[in-house]
């Protein structure tokens, strides 16, 4: 990125190269919460998948016990 790019260009860039890395299943779920069309609930389970690895079994599994966001993970038995 040249010096002179925009901050909504270096924003594109950076997401464009984390969905080059993302599993097709949770695409879906950062680009809902990039255009701001997604509940709160959904945006976290993007965070915690993509901390994880994309592993749903390491999430039910999390130690990161003081991550903000550890109370309100996806994919916890009731």
């Amino acid at each position: 990125m040249s010096e002179n790019a925009s901050t909504s260009e270096k924003i594109a860039a950076k997401r464009a190269g984390r969905l080059a890395t993302t599993p097709e299943s949770a695409k879906g779920h950062f680009v809902a919460a990039w255009a701001g069309k997604c509940s709160p609930r959904r945006a976290i389970k993007a965070q915690c998948l993509e901390c994880l690895g994309f592993d749903r079994q390491a999430i039910t599994e999390c130690t990161g016990w003081a991550c903000p966001l550890w109370n309100f993970r996806p994919f916890q038995k009731p």
